[in-house]
């Protein structure tokens, strides 16, 4: 198994995949704050204290990030079939159950790491662009407020490790990449939304609606607006849909050919 992860991470090591992944999420943290940094009038900026620069930094950074992250995992799984790779893999390792499962811890992890790195340089960049414009973030520092972000920051960091998770299970299941990566970002950006406002009951307990859920409902389910998850039963949810999907995946992979 130790093995298995080494020869997962050397993977990721020798690809561009991350790399880019990396450099995408930063460009959309950072453009966005930049941008307000020049072109927002500084006396909207006082009035706001800031806010519309931490805003446009942080908000892309934590909305778009994980979906950035979520095509990461599908292409980390589906380039494997792509480029022939997964054979050897397999032969390597004939228990597929366990390739997917240190594959799926491997990308969850980066996923984690780059949303971490994507929300500090966000913020490091707001808080440079605010001091530049002479404007004060309104940022006041207390024991609960603290307690309160860093939950915050660990529940971001855990639902981007839960998407990429989801997106390596999804291009194990699926394989082929355009197709999952379309259908994928079609479901979660379009689909999903027209169920949820047609039948909120329904759309509460799909999967990237629940995913969402993690963050949105931290406080319990009485701060919601419609009947919803809390956000430790939105984690548990999303552990059972990469489950399922994972062990379709070993149970379609097992009965067919990967070559």
């Amino acid at each position: 198994m130790l093995d298995l992860l080494k020869a997962e991470i050397l993977k990721v090591r020798s690809t561009r995949t991350a790399f880019g992944l990396l450099v995408a999420a930063l460009l959309i943290a950072v453009v966005p704050t930049i941008l307000a940094v020049l072109l927002i009038p500084k006396e909207e900026l006082v009035q706001t204290e800031g806010d519309m620069i931490a805003v446009l930094g942080v908000m892309p950074a934590a909305t778009l990030v994980p979906i950035l992250c979520l095509v990461f995992g599908i292409l980390s799984m589906t380039n494997e079939y792509r480029h022939g790779t997964v054979s050897y893999t397999y032969l390597t390792t004939p228990r597929r159950g366990q390739v997917i499962v240190v594959k799926l811890l491997v990308c969850a992890v980066i996923g984690a790491a780059v949303m971490l790195v994507t929300g500090f340089i966000a913020i490091v960049t707001a808080g440079i662009g605010a001091e530049l414009r002479g404007v004060d973030l309104g940022v006041q520092a207390s024991d609960a407020g603290d307690w309160e972000v860093l939950r915050a920051v660990a529940l971001v960091l855990l639902t981007t490790g839960l998407a990429t998770a989801f997106g390596v299970a999804l291009g194990a299941l699926i394989r082929h990449q355009v197709i999952t990566v379309a259908g994928t970002l079609i479901w979660a950006l379009a689909v999903e939304n027209i169920i949820s406002g047609l039948k909120p009951s329904i759309g509460e307990w799909l999967p990237f609606t629940v995913f969402l859920q993690v963050v949105v409902n931290a406080g319990g389910v009485e701060e919601a607006a419609v009947p919803s998850l809390s956000s430790l039963e939105a984690v548990g949810v999303s552990l059972a849909y990469i489950a399922l999907a994972s062990v379709a995946a070993v149970f379609i992979t097992m009965r067919r050919d990967v070559t």
